[in-house]
């Protein structure tokens, strides 16, 4: 468990990204009082929702309303925003809380442009803005030509994976052998009903 310090060190950006999704605060204040805590092996922290819907370090003697469990790895895939992430977050407790804190951290996102305004300025922070999203495009592209290259290496050059129209192709001569086999049955069962 992290200590009181530390989990606070955790609490001005988090608290900082809520403020910024104005409707954030409010989707969390019905569970104001309910604690949480997030493992993160080999990490874990106690947080709870204060009375205006911003993160606080949990009391020592409050009871975790749910648990958010998730490796180094997701936590990772989350921060660069991996859509399929969230998924793999193991939520335990209160149904109802856990949906709330769920689509709070889904929906969250960092506006990076208006935190660098006030460092350089809006053109600077625009332009930093910029090339961070280009950057992380680049990231994205590069990936997707990645994964298109091992597919074609996997289906073409060394098949070991089968193209989905050759499946399909597979599928649709197995049901003519199985519709011709329950025909020759059929008439066999005729005949030696006719003997």
């Amino acid at each position: 468990m992290l200590s009181g310090w530390s989990a606070s060190a955790v609490l001005p950006p988090l608290n900082h990204l809520l403020r910024q999704g104005g409707w954030a605060p409010a989707r969390l204040q019905p569970y104001a009082g309910y604690g949480f805590v997030v493992d993160v092996f080999p990490f874990s922290v106690a947080l709870a929702v204060s009375a205006d819907g911003l993160f606080e370090v949990a009391a020592p003697d409050t009871t975790p309303a749910a648990t958010l469990r998730l490796s180094p790895l997701l936590l990772a895939r989350i921060a660069a925003r991996d859509p399929m992430a969230l998924r793999s977050v193991v939520i335990d407790g209160d149904a109802q809380f856990a949906a709330a804190l769920g689509s709070v951290f889904r929906d969250l996102e960092w506006d990076m442009e208006a935190d660098l305004s006030r460092v350089f300025g809006d053109i600077a922070a625009h332009r930093l803005a910029a090339g961070v999203h280009s950057a992380q495009a680049w990231q994205r592209n590069a990936l997707d030509s990645v994964q298109r290259m091992f597919t074609e290496y996997a289906t073409e050059e060394s098949p070991l994976l089968v193209k989905r129209h050759h499946v399909a192709a597979f599928v649709a001569e197995v049901d003519a052998v199985r519709d011709q086999t329950a025909r020759l049955e059929k008439r066999l069962q005729l005949f030696s009903e006719k003997s």
